[in-house]
């Protein structure tokens, strides 16, 4: 037989002054008091238990008696079967959840690392393009240069030394082509100037045969026009 006592709770707001930083403060808060009767025979000091109505109905029968609650175990055990596994799937869950982000995140420290790598190569390549231009404009400007020049002539060594001083044997050879291709070209102009000295005899031969048949002529006229 459990003794049960009915009462209701009543609050009451209590206020209480407080000094803070030196300025006295009201504080507001509320007293929760349960009023008891002298027939329920409690004793000062006596330790009890304040069951709600409403969960001392799902407890304790009308006549006193604690209810029959087996049932309510076995369907407590149920559901914390249920919360069990339903905690087993979130903690393995979890763990997935913190294989996939270290595995991105090792991935995501690849790609910063590779992105780093290209761009210090992408620096490379520019300031190597840079230097290439300038060496470019400078050799522009050379070739320009020596354009805008009188081109000098520079004599060339018929016979080319070693620098021991002796000459090779294709030295020789193109020694001995060299001359050759000289004494033929020395042949040639000197049958062309013969040819040329042939037609200027032959053109002056023509033009003095041609001044004494002027002369001729001439003296022929004027011995007509004498008679005349």
């Amino acid at each position: 037989m459990v003794k049960l006592v009915k009462s209701q709770v009543k609050c009451y707001k209590k206020k209480t002054k407080k000094n803070v930083g030196g300025q006295k403060k009201t504080y507001e808060y509320n007293q929760y008091l349960v009023p008891l009767k002298r027939a329920d025979n409690l004793d000062c000091s006596m330790d009890v238990f304040i069951i709600p109505q409403k969960d001392l109905k799902e407890l304790i029968d009308e006549e006193g008696e604690l209810k029959d609650i087996s049932g309510q175990k076995d369907e407590h055990k149920r559901h914390l079967a249920e919360y069990e596994a339903e905690l087993a799937d979130l903690e393995w869950k979890h763990s997935q959840l913190s294989k996939s982000y270290k595995d991105l995140f090792k991935k995501h420290n690849k790609i910063r690392k590779k992105n780093q790598e290209l761009k210090e190569k992408v620096e490379t390549l520019e300031s190597d393009r840079k230097k290439l231009i300038n060496v470019l404009q400078k050799v522009k400007d050379a070739r320009t240069k020596e354009n805008t020049e009188v081109p000098k002539t520079v004599p060339q060594k018929s016979v080319k030394q070693t620098s021991s001083g002796q000459v090779t044997e294709q030295e020789k050879v193109e020694n001995i082509q060299n001359r050759a291709s000289k004494v033929d070209k020395t042949e040639v102009n000197q049958d062309k100037k013969g040819t040329e000295n042939k037609k200027t005899d032959e053109t002056k031969g023509n033009k003095d045969d041609k001044d004494i048949w002027t002369v001729l002529r001439s003296r022929l006229t004027k011995k007509e026009e004498d008679e005349k």
